[in-house]
Parts: structure tokens; sequence; C-alpha cells
């Protein structure tokens, strides 16, 4: 168990401690691995012997002349080939390094830049402007938890995945994997099935976190943030590399306090708090030129008070009042995995790699729900019931492949063969009532009161353990003609063991299956940057949990049909892409109106997802950056006996975004360089509140704007989200109302050296 730790005592006595031993050890590792070597003509070899590996898109005529290719600097953190907000490869739609304007899916990017200069502080707030997703749709959810839609279908935890490896373990109730975006360097989103590449992958996409490891220019930075709800966060990302760059090292870590949003009434300003300890810890090691291994680790040690949940008045209108109380209320994880990244470069033709992590998630989770008002006598009195869990999650995940480049005649071949195994465990103990007759006082909507006394629930109605595990076997074949013709064919077959117990009962399901997910591509580039592109995509999913009949869920399947065409203009800091898509998925979970928690699920058959979304990352002029995007979604439920026809509940049919940012050193004026000003918009279509489509949540429109000025190993940042503060529900839901997220302004002090 890690110990909880409050942001107020890291200052004195830990992270900053750490941190300034830490940078100490970096300042004289670096002094004494010169000292070491006696270097600039082998520091000058190393580069010359690393050029080729970093230059995996180079033409075959500059693979042949060997001479040419020592001359090349490569500049920048890593490999992420960035310009501006704009990523022009990707290896998580193949797990090759692929350029984006092959690849015959939609994928889109959020790059560190972007994350730094919106101050990006938690996973959804990172996808605001990406077409395709609706996050938040539980409006303001301070527990850490990340909902998302993709395509219309539920992501909080099916799309869940870093660093190309399933972190989509989901628990039985509560527990599921989250993310401090800090540590991350860039999000990508992958639309559309995928589970040719990663097996357990949603029919609506998934989210591939990678984060932030050891480069041969290391990132040494401090920041010092403050904002509204007396938010209080202290960060760190501390880098070094040795003289002859065969080992390097990576720590970052935050340090979080924080009010939020979530206010009591009636009790003079309580609010909802929320505590977070993240330290990461990553070191690369280079023996020779052709082998890398990375080891990384991570703690996440999460401690929120804060529950969503406001009542709705017998009238259906909404009310200032929580459901829940101050003193009760907790969603407490604890967090850790540990990965490693194994690459090989056997000669120009082959390359194995193997990618490993695994990761666990200890819970303790209690809260209240309502069971509705009372009598006609207390008209305005809502009963109570308390809940707890105590959950348990870990996740193993092992992904080995083999990449070949190989020429037949006029074809050139990026061939991939792999295996990978993915094993998720996860146990519950959920509480309900209590056994010795105790009661949960009732709240009253007119003149609420909190801060009273109420025991943990001791009432045991589920004991339960699930495990699943799946084996996967995948080829894929990137065939090249003339240069223009891209040809994709991938195929990958998975065997599942799932198994089911019930203490309670005493009874044990067991389930095997067996599952061929296939992806076609076809993708023409023209020599002036325009790509358009046809796929065919298949996924398969096994879902955990149970149904309030304690039933397991049989796995999803999706099939999906996408059109579209990307254009990069030679030699331009752009892209811009569309896409047109028919989706089907089949054992589509939704929430099940029975329940009364509101968190339990049922099977409601088939739904369809059609739609066009259009997406512009460019550089319009210099110093001038933008983001836009469209998404047009219709959604129905197609097999469905209650509900044919209707479409599911939260799903917005349209929603647009734009975001300019400018640079005003651009200019060329001395006083105004390090200047940068940006402002976004976001608009959310209305959404339907039941599953009979009988009312709706209306639309909603938001406005961002950041301020930022850089001066030296200075850069001071302000941004603010939603900042005209307006007041919105972002989805009515089984008689409770979601409010949207509040105005919020963070203040960002970055000492770089």
């Amino acid at each position: 168990m890690i110990r909880q730790i409050r942001l107020k005592i890291i200052p004195k006595y830990s992270l900053l401690f750490f941190v300034s031993h830490l940078m100490a050890f970096f300042l004289s590792f670096d002094s004494y691995a010169q000292s070491k070597q006696e270097q600039a003509n082998q520091a000058g070899e190393f580069k010359k012997q690393q050029a080729p590996l970093a230059s995996a898109s180079q033409t075959e005529s500059a693979k042949a002349d060997p001479q040419v290719l020592p001359e090349i600097t490569i500049e920048g953190k890593g490999s992420r080939n960035i310009a501006g907000y704009v990523t022009k490869r990707n290896n998580t739609a193949t797990k090759t390094d692929t350029p984006i304007l092959e690849t015959p899916q939609s994928i889109s990017v959020v790059t560190r830049d972007e994350m730094d200069i919106r101050s990006v502080q938690e996973m959804t707030e990172a996808l605001r402007y990406v077409p395709g997703v609706t996050v938040d749709q539980f409006g303001f959810d301070g527990r850490g938890y990340e909902y998302l839609l993709m395509r219309g279908f539920n992501a909080l935890t099916t799309a869940n995945f870093r660093d190309g490896l399933s972190n989509a373990a989901q628990g039985l109730f509560f527990s599921s994997f989250i993310t401090d975006t800090y540590g991350l360097e860039q999000i990508d989103v992958l639309r559309g099935p995928s589970s040719v590449m990663f097996g357990r992958g949603d029919a609506g996409g998934i989210v591939n976190r990678v984060t932030k490891r050891p480069n041969d220019n290391p990132v040494r930075e401090i920041q010092f943030q403050y904002g509204n709800f007396n938010r209080k966060r202290l960060a760190a990302d501390l880098g070094a590399v040795s003289k002859d760059g065969t080992v390097m090292f990576r720590l970052v870590g935050t340090g979080l306090d924080t009010n939020t949003q979530v206010r009591y009434p009636n009790t003079g300003g309580d609010r909802a708090n929320l505590e977070r300890v993240y330290i990461a810890p990553s070191i690369t090691w280079r023996p020779t030129n052709a082998t890398t291994l990375t080891l990384m680790g991570d703690i996440l040690n999460n401690r929120s008070g804060s529950s969503p949940f406001y009542l709705t008045a017998p009238n259906g209108g909404f009310t200032n009042v929580l459901q829940s109380d101050p003193q009760f209320t907790k969603y407490n994880t604890n967090q850790y995995s540990f990965s490693y990244q194994f690459e090989h470069l056997f000669n120009d033709i082959f390359i194995a790699r193997q990618n490993f992590r695994f990761a666990e998630q200890t819970g303790n989770f209690q809260d209240l729900f309502s069971t509705g008002f009372n009598t006609a006598d207390q008209p305005t009195l809502a009963d109570r019931e308390a809940y707890g869990t105590k959950e348990r999650l870990n996740q193993i995940v092992l992904d080995t492949h083999l990449q070949t480049k190989l020429d037949t005649g006029p074809v050139n071949h990026t061939a991939l063969i792999g295996v990978d195994w993915n094993r998720t465990n996860a146990t519950l103990k959920y509480f309900e009532g209590y056994n010795n007759g105790l009661t949960v006082p009732g709240i009253d909507i007119a003149n609420p009161v909190y801060n009273v006394p109420i025991a943990s629930p001791n009432a045991l109605l589920d004991d339960a353990e699930q495990r699943i595990d799946q084996l996967g076997f995948y080829i894929q074949d990137q065939m090249r003609y003339n240069e223009n013709w891209i040809v994709t064919l991938s195929g990958r077959h998975d065997r599942i063991h799932s198994r089911d117990k019930n203490f309670l009962s005493g009874t044990t399901a067991k389930v095997n299956d067996n599952a061929f997910t296939g992806r076609a591509g076809l993708t023409y580039v023209f020599s002036n940057g325009i790509a358009p592109y046809f796929s065919y995509s298949q996924s398969f999913l096994p879902q955990a949990g149970f149904d309030s009949s304690n039933n397991s869920f049989d796995p999803t399947r999706g099939e999906q049909y996408e059109a579209g065409v990307k254009y990069q203009p030679v030699g331009g800091r752009s892209l811009y892409t569309a896409a047109f898509f028919d989706l089907t998925k089949t054992n589509v979970l939704t929430r099940d109106p029975n329940d009364a928690t509101g968190f339990r699920s049922t099977q409601s058959g088939k739904i369809r997802s059609r739609g066009v979304e259009l997406e512009a990352r460019a550089e319009l002029l210099r110093g001038l950056n933008m983001i836009s995007s469209f998404t047009y979604h219709n959604v129905k439920n197609i097999d469905d006996t209650d509900f044919e026809g209707k479409m599911p509940v939260q799903v917005p049919k349209t929603m647009a975004s734009g975001w300019l940012d400018y640079s005003f050193g651009a200019l060329g004026i001395d006083w105004l360089r390090g200047l940068g000003l940006g402002g976004g918009v976001r608009y959310v279509g209305k959404v339907f509140n039941e599953p009979e489509n009988t009312s709706t949540t209306p639309s909603f429109t938001l406005f961002d704007a950041t301020l930022r000025y850089e001066r030296g190993p200075m850069l001071f940042n302000i941004n603010a989200s939603n900042i005209f503060d307006k007041r919105y529900i972002a989805s009515t839901f089984f008689g409770r109302n979601y409010l949207g997220t509040e105005r919020t302004v963070i203040g960002t002090l970055t000492l770089r050296f």
C-alpha cells in the first residue's frame, strides 16, 4: 500500500528535497561522464552511427549512398518529428514507423507542444479538440476517470492504451487505470476498430498514451502552478545522458493538492478535494548501435472526495444539492506499473522488438446514492443508501514481433509478424447497507445538511473475481507499388479464456472463445501530398464485469468501412484529413436503467454509427498555428426490441472546435519576442437523456484562451478554459444532472536549465 502524501508537506520535506538531490546527481553525472570520455572524435563517431537508425524514412537512393548519411544531424526531442501541432509519422496504427499520410485509417496526434500551450491537466482535456471524440459526457469529474465516447461508443476503459500496449484492464465496479498527462510525450487517437494490431481494442478506436522516456537531448525543467479552486501543483521533468550516449536517465514527477468545483451548499463553502502524487523514473541503455533497452516505472497515488452526482428535483429541474457527503465520500486508488521496451536491429532487413508491462491498482471507494424522494408529507426529502467497494486490478501484457523489409520485384514490403499475451485479474467486494439495521439519513433539497455521521456499509452483496487471458497471433504486410500505391493487409487470431468466480454463491463460470479479426487498406499518394484511402477493419473485445443478475457479458464485435482523404502539402507544416465511416458494433454495453447505483450495465444488442470527421492541423503563417475539427455522428440502435431506431444517450450528433495560436516572435520585434497568445471555441450538440429519446439536454458552446511569455530559461503561461464561465449541463441521466466544467484559470511558471 502506498502511503498517502499531502502536497502541503511535499515542498518542504519530500519532492523538492528529492528533486534538488537528483539535480545534483545529474550534474555530477555529466561531469563524471565527460572526464571519462576523451571524446570529440568518439562522440562524433557515435552520432554518425546513430544517423542511419534515426532515418527510418530515407529513400532507397539514400540507403545506397552510405557516405551521405553521417552528415545528417537530428534535432529535437527523440523521434517526434513535430512541426507546430503536426506530427508527420506514427507507429500506433501499424506498429511500424509509417507516415500518417500512408496510414489507411483516421488518426489524430496531440503533441507535447499542444498540451503545454493549452496547459492540459487531465486526459480528457487533451482530447477536447480531436474529432470523433466526446469527452466528459458526465460533466466535471474530479475523481480521475477518463470518460470518453469514440464514434458514439463508450471508451472509458476500453480505449486505454499506453506505449502500444493495452492498459484497458477494467475492474468489476469502479477500478480503471488513470493517467497523469504531465508524464506523456504525445497522445495518439486511432479511430475505428483496431483489434488486428492490439487484440483487445474496442470498435470506437483506441487512445494510445506515449510515455516520456529518456533521449539524447535531455529535458530539465521544474514547474510551479497555481489556479482557481486553490489549485497547487509542483512538477519536475529531469533528464541526463552519459557522454558516450549509451546510458540515459529521466525522472518525471508531480504533486497536486487542489479543491474542485464540487461545492456543498449550506456548509460555508466546503469543496471536494483532490490530491495526487505521480513519480515515473526511466532509463535507456544502448550497449551497441543496434540494441536499445528502456526500463520504465511509475507510481500514481490518487485521493479524491469529488462526487459529481447532483440530485434532480421531483419536477425534473436541476438542484445544486449533492447526494453525497464530504465526510463520507472517497475515491482512493494506489496504482503502479513496471515496463520495458527492447529493440534489436539484426541488419538492414530484420528488426525485433519486445514490449512488456505489469500494472496494478488497488481501490477503496465509498459513496451515497439516492433511492428516490420520500412520501407526500416530505416531498423534498431524498432517501439515500450507502455503498462501498474494495477492489484490486492488475494486468500483464507482453508483445513480441519481428519486422522485415524486403523487395519482390516492383513491390516493396514492410512485413510484421508477432504474438502478444494479455492477462487481466480483477477482484471485487461490494458492500451496501448495514447488517445491524442502521440507515443513512436522507437529504432535503430545500435545506440540505452535510457532515453528518455515516457509518461505512457492511452488508456484503458481491464477492467476485474475474480473470481474462488472451493470446493473439498477428501478421501484417504493408506493400508499396511504384511509390504511389500502398496496400495494407493484416490478420489476427485470438484465443480468449475467462473465468468468473462468485464466492458468495460458490459458483464458477468459464468461457473459452476464439476470434479472427482483420484489416485491409488501400492508399494512393499523389506527388502533391494528397492521399485518398479506403479500409475495412474489425474489433473483438471481451468485457469485464457482470449485469444486475450477476451474469458475465459476451464479447463485443465491431466491423467498419472507412473512406477518406488526407492532404499534407509537400514541405509544409500542415495535415488535413476527412474520413467517412460506417461502423457496426454488437453486444454493446449500456447503463442499466433499473440499477439504482447507476453503474451496472446491460447488453443492448447492435448499434450502428455512421458519420464524417474533418480535421485540420496547420501552420497558416509563420508563428500562426491552427487546429480545427468537425464531427457528424448518426448513431442508432438497429437491433433492440425496446429502443430500435433510437440514439444512445449522451451521444451528440454534431461537434465542432477551433483553436488558433500565435507566437509574436515571428514578427522579428525584440520586445515581443517570447510572447504568445491563443484561443479556442468548442461546440457540442444536444444529447438524448434516456433510451426512449423523449427529452434532450441542450447544446453548448465554450471558449478557451491562453497567454504565455518566455524569457531565457523562464516560461510563464496562463490558461483559461470556459473563459466566460458558462453554466451548462453536460447530460441528464437516470435522474441526475451532470454539471459541466466551470471556468478554470491556471498559471504555470516553468524554469528550464
